[in-house]
């Protein structure tokens, strides 16, 4: 691909796919860096957008770095464990996660967005031994994909469900506990204080524009767990355990609190429904 796209002219490169994209790829060029994605750092090439403002971003650029490798290890927790998996990152956006991890010889690995999504994520990182579904999470079509394997099934979703009201994503943990049981998840979620507060986000209010509100927000894996009754925690981590050193200095002071890490850290949990 010659010819770098716009935001402009691509409507879907929107605040929640640059900022990961973005964060990763900043990253990547660090020497202490907590994420190696070299993905990232070629697509972001490839966008014609004045990134600039992002420049004094802090605490969200290493925080987007922290939750992808956090996800990325349990991840791969589950497919030592079972290397025969089926594999679904949800909401995959711009993720390179199947090419970071070094794409796991698993027994399929699908990355699933909208339609115009993987249209774009095609253009920019075409499939190789990964398959791409055009579908809405919410879709039940693509469980009988999943399915169909007859193996373990393992789902990822990063920077997704904090933009959904809580009774949807208790109907989605419900629809894959009904067709899919026994699947594990690994998530992000976002602390409760920040629900309705997107323009205080340190990225998303960079952007020029009004972002998407962040709208599910947990006190605890507890939240989590009564909206799929019968699942049950198998790990759990804050991410301040892995960015706090890169978080500005007040951010690093709060989270030397058992207040600030148990009120104002995102977690990132491993669950089984």
């Amino acid at each position: 691909m010659s010819e770098k796209i716009s935001p402009k002219d691509i409507t879907v490169l929107s605040a929640t796919m640059l900022i990961p994209l973005w964060a990763k790829a900043v990253e990547y060029e660090r020497p202490d860096a907590i994420l190696h994605d070299k993905e990232a750092a070629r697509m972001l090439d490839m966008i014609d957008y004045d990134f600039t403002p992002f420049a004094k971003v802090k605490a969200s650029q290493v925080g987007c770095c922290g939750r992808a490798r956090i996800l990325d290890e349990m991840a791969q927790r589950f497919i030592d464990g079972h290397p025969d998996a089926v594999v679904v990152q949800l909401g995959a956006g711009l993720d390179a996660r199947y090419e970071r991890m070094g794409r796991p010889a698993v027994t399929a690995w699908y990355d699933l967005d909208l339609p115009e999504v993987i249209e774009v994520r095609r253009m920019m990182l075409p499939e190789s031994s990964n398959r791409y579904l055009g579908v809405s999470m919410f879709d039940e079509s693509w469980t009988d994909t999943v399915a169909a394997h007859g193996k373990p099934v393992l789902l990822v979703i990063e920077g997704v469900l904090m933009y959904f009201e809580e009774a949807q994503v208790q109907a989605f943990f419900q629809m894959v506990q009904r067709k899919l049981p026994g699947t594990q998840i690994v998530l992000d979620t976002l602390f409760k204080k920040m629900v309705g507060r997107a323009q205080q986000h340190d990225a998303l209010r960079q952007m020029g524009e009004t972002p998407p509100e962040f709208r599910w927000g947990v006190g605890s894996a507890d939240d989590v767990l009564k909206l799929a009754p019968g699942s049950r925690l198998v790990e759990e981590i804050g991410l301040s355990s892995i960015c706090a050193p890169r978080y500005p200095f007040i951010l690093r002071l709060i989270y030397k609190t058992k207040w600030g890490r148990e009120n104002m850290d995102m977690r990132l949990m491993r669950i089984q429904l």
